[in-house]
């Protein structure tokens, strides 16, 4: 009955009178299906795959309502109208909390529900705008993540292809505007961008070949005085992804500036966490912390390959282009000005941040050395003194003395900084060989180079 009264009106600026009398005992019905696919009795039996074609029709002509081609403002009355449409979006929210009853027509969700909702993202009703561009955000989120339980993925090739096209052709071009927008709009509009890019290499390189990272970055200098809010979050997020794809097109990310970008986030977010005044949003500084020290570690670690990748050609005499490493080096080396901010993110009782600085930390130094001035400054003196003797781990310990030796024997600032840190002195002494049996071999040995490199042991002994 919905379907047929606005089948009848569609692109008609003034139903008839008995049209309008359809649409006003039609319409109210929408209720009736919000209440069915939001009942756990009805929703199984009610969600088909003629319901979601239905429904995908409903849509399109919400969509030519909204456009101003269809006009039943005259024949319900705007309050009406309006709610009709905020009953029908609505409803779709109800059904996607369920992803199963998705399972098996994400075909015809593409085809035909996806469509209208893109075109209702260029609405000038705001609150139609958000709504679309948030149930684009889920649905996408569970189409490309559809997994049986062997863990394969189930959209079908075909789906798959239109919705990147649905999402290349008709919605990405829009973002430029979309992302300009003032808030909440560019936090749903960046939420679909992570989904989509969650666990999908397409999509990835869709976000890269759209020319979205400018816009991205362009986002992260609108919004810098807000770095705990909604945008800042999905911008880091995404930054997430987008370094974690293998597929990624990292050389792009340097080149539109992601180094410059990350210092700033990381400076920031690590200041906060690392504030003891700062009781309030502690938790959201925590959450974004691990997000940049994840892009920071990627991008080091890709970094570090190429790098590396150079220098065994060199060795092995078969030359290559070292000057992409070189030229990569320069790009990564403000990175360097981080290590006065995770050295003292060690100590965390958190032993993820421990794990991920720790990591960024040692390549930093294998890449740098002793690079930045404030390394061993007297206060991540104390912090290195204080971790040797509370990290029981070998493992820990190791790493720990591995980049305590690499900033001394690459700085003679360091070294000398060292000399007189009795502290960390003191633990270096402990944990080298003769003054306990329970001290790892390995550790004692890196505890005794460190040592005999400042002066305090000599050969031997």
């Amino acid at each position: 009955d919905i379907l047929n009264a606005l089948a009848n009106v569609s692109g008609r600026k003034h139903p008839s009178t008995v049209q309008a009398k359809q649409l006003k005992m039609c319409l109210p019905l929408m209720p009736v299906v919000l209440h069915l696919v939001t009942s756990q009795v009805f929703r199984p039996q009610v969600v088909t795959e003629e319901f979601l074609f239905s429904y995908g029709t409903i849509l399109s002509h919400i969509k030519s309502i909204d456009s101003g081609e269809t006009n039943i403002d005259g024949a319900i009355g705007l309050t009406a109208s309006e709610e009709f449409i905020k009953v029908t979006l609505s409803a779709f929210e109800a059904i996607i909390q369920y992803p199963v009853l998705l399972k098996d027509y994400c075909s015809t969700v593409v085809d035909y529900i996806l469509p209208p909702l893109v075109s209702l993202v260029q609405s000038q009703n705001v609150e139609w705008r958000l709504f679309s561009l948030r149930l684009l955000s889920e649905t996408t989120s569970l189409l490309v993540n559809q997994e049986d339980g062997n863990g394969e993925e189930e959209v079908n090739i075909d789906s798959e292809g239109n919705l990147l096209a649905l999402m290349r052709d008709v919605l990405l071009p829009q973002y430029e505007h979309i992302l300009m927008e003032p808030d909440p709009v560019p936090a749903y509009a960046l939420k679909l961008l992570v989904a989509m890019t969650e666990h999908n290499p397409t999509f990835t390189r869709l976000v890269e070949e759209s020319k979205l990272i400018p816009l991205i970055f362009e986002v992260i200098l609108e919004h810098q005085e807000s770095i705990l809010g909604n945008t800042m979050q999905s911008v880091i997020a995404l930054l997430s992804n987008l370094v974690a794809c293998k597929d990624s097109n990292m050389k792009l990310l340097y080149e539109q500036g992601l180094v410059s970008h990350v210092c700033n986030l990381f400076t920031e977010t690590a200041t906060l966490c690392l504030d003891v005044d700062n009781k309030n949003n502690n938790e959201m500084a925590a959450t974004l912390l691990f997000s940049l020290l994840d892009i920071l570690h990627g991008i080091l670690t890709y970094t570090s390959s190429v790098v590396r990748l150079a220098l065994q050609a060199q060795k092995s005499g078969l030359g290559g282009d070292t000057q992409a490493a070189e030229d990569l080096l320069v790009l990564c080396k403000p990175l360097t000005d981080l290590i006065s901010l995770l050295i003292p993110l060690l100590p965390s009782e958190d032993p993820e941040i421990f794990e991920v600085s720790s990591k960024c930390l040692s390549i930093l130094v294998q890449l740098y050395g002793g690079e930045n001035p404030d390394s061993l400054s007297p206060e991540n003196v104390e912090c290195f003194a204080d971790l040797l003797m509370s990290r029981e781990d070998p493992k820990e310990q190791k790493l720990l003395l591995r980049i305590l030796r690499r900033m001394i024997t690459s700085n003679e600032k360091h070294l000398e900084s060292l000399k007189n840190a009795g502290s960390l002195l003191q633990a270096l002494e402990q944990l080298a060989p003769g003054d306990s049996l329970s001290v790892d071999s390995v550790v004692a040995s890196l505890a005794l180079e460190i040592l005999q490199a400042v002066g305090m042991k000599q050969e031997g002994t």
